[in-house]
């Protein structure tokens, strides 16, 4: 398994050709006035101008698509939860089943995870134009000029390279259970089975992490990336940038003083 987010890097389109620093920072910005915005017609226009970005990166569609389904697993119970679980107010309208009178569905409810559903996948969507339209060293770079700090750059980094090795790591460890015709059922050895399989998983890593660290020292790693990047900023870039902050205002515009939905 490789690190795939940049698959696409060499494309061209508007984005690709943005300048790294700009495009992170102004996306990041748009980003975070998605996830302030509360009503639901402005979340859905936010929701359909993430995929105008996406669209303009010329990426697959395909290729965003399987990101959302991380999403979609961790935010889809908040569709059963939130009905059942939010608390009633005055205006709210509640439903009843017949023979289950104690199980009331609140349509507030339903609404907030909506909300919530829309805002995440028109964040996540942005991940992809973020960083999937130059190399990932290039932009972990332009963090740094960016003055993230150097912690969490080496973080995101290793991160992000690493878990490839780790999900291959457990790739292995299943094909050597299989190969063992171990077959889950419900008693004690499974448990201890699976007890075994996860703490053997975790010194591995523990030890893997080790061998990649004494490797990188002995290449000569000092904690700082070593990638030379010339950045060129040029006026279309400024003006790429312009126009999402153009979009941010509207956003905020649309969400807390425009009354005309």
């Amino acid at each position: 398994m490789r690190p795939d987010i940049d698959r696409y890097w060499e494309l061209k389109s508007p984005i690709h050709s943005w300048d790294p620093r700009l495009r992170i920072l102004t996306l990041l910005i748009l980003a975070f006035s998605i996830s302030s915005a509360q009503r639901l017609p402005t979340i859905l226009g936010c929701l359909l101008f993430s995929f105008l970005l996406l669209w303009l990166t010329k990426i697959p569609l395909s290729f965003s698509l399987k990101r959302l389904a991380a999403v979609t697993t961790f935010i889809g119970p908040f569709f059963l939860i939130m009905p059942l679980t939010i608390k009633a107010k005055p205006g709210d309208t509640i439903y009843f089943f017949s023979h289950l009178k104690f199980l009331e569905i609140n349509v507030r409810g339903l609404y907030l995870a909506t909300r919530v559903y829309c805002k995440a996948v028109a964040i996540v969507l942005l991940v992809v134009p973020m960083f999937g339209t130059s190399r990932f060293d290039t932009s972990i770079k332009a963090l740094e000029h960016l003055k993230v700090p150097n912690s969490i750059i080496q973080m995101i980094l290793f991160s992000y390279r690493y878990v490839f090795v780790f999900l291959a790591e457990l790739k292995r460890m299943s094909l050597a259970m299989k190969v063992r015709k171990f077959t889950p059922s419900t008693n004690f050895h499974t448990l201890k089975t699976y007890g075994n399989f996860i703490g053997t998983l975790l010194v591995r890593s523990f030890e893997l992490a080790e061998e990649v660290y004494q490797a990188m020292l002995a290449r000569g790693y000092t904690g700082r990336l070593k990638i030379q990047v010339n950045y060129r900023t040029k006026p279309g870039d400024w003006i790429k940038s312009a126009l999402i902050f153009a979009a941010v205002l509207g956003i905020i515009y649309f969400d807390r003083f425009f009354r005309g939905f």
